[in-house]
């Protein structure tokens, strides 16, 4: 593998670093400003996720080369990046953060995790990468299948984000819209009370 290419490969995955640690202030700052305790934890366990794919993205980089871009230089770059720090701007304008607020953002945040799902999904099918685990195997002597698998576990968080996701959701939604409550009494209320037939 040239020298060129590795440093694009390295500045790639030190871009999906800043993406992941650049993801998890996201949740933090929404899990800060949500009323509910549970929410506030699923999103909290997110963040937490996405600082250690941080930290082990930024591992695999350093490993390669010493990436220089920095978050500006990604975010031209990475259209996903891009729309992180317009969430984190949308975020930052809100003193707190209703169920319904957190409904809308919910959507937004489905598509990101999808999106950077993604992101890990095409980069662990290049063939390229391949050939950058050999540059790392031969560097520290590491089994190749233990690099992919930092990759392919991190995709199976962000699997399983989407599902936390959907958790928040369920829990944001008012009842008399998720179904569990039976509308009819609320719609016509004079039927629940009937007067009670005349003893014989």
């Amino acid at each position: 593998m040239g020298e060129k290419n590795q440093k694009n490969f390295a500045e790639f995955i030190n871009c999906l670093s800043i993406l992941e640690s650049q993801t998890s202030l996201l949740y933090s700052d929404i899990a800060a400003k949500v009323a509910s305790p549970l929410v506030r934890a699923l999103l909290e366990e997110i963040a937490i996720d996405s600082q250690k794919h941080s930290a082990l993205t930024k591992g695999v980089s350093e490993s390669i080369t010493h990436p220089k871009k920095g978050q500006k230089e990604c975010a031209k770059q990475n259209p996903v990046l891009q729309n992180v720090f317009k969430l984190q701007k949308e975020i930052s304008k809100m003193q707190k953060i209703t169920s319904e607020d957190l409904l809308k953002l919910n959507e937004k945040l489905y598509l990101l995790e999808t999106q950077m799902a993604e992101e890990y999904y095409v980069f662990v099918q290049m063939r390229t990468l391949t050939m950058m685990m050999n540059q790392i195997n031969q560097t520290y002597n590491i089994d190749l299948s233990s690099v992919k698998r930092i990759f392919t576990t991190i995709i199976a968080d962000e699997e399983r984000h989407t599902e936390l996701l959907e958790t928040v959701k369920k829990m944001a939604t008012p009842e008399e819209q998720s179904g569990n409550t039976p509308l009819v009494k609320f719609q016509n209320p004079d039927a629940w009370y009937q007067t009670p037939p005349s003893a014989l």
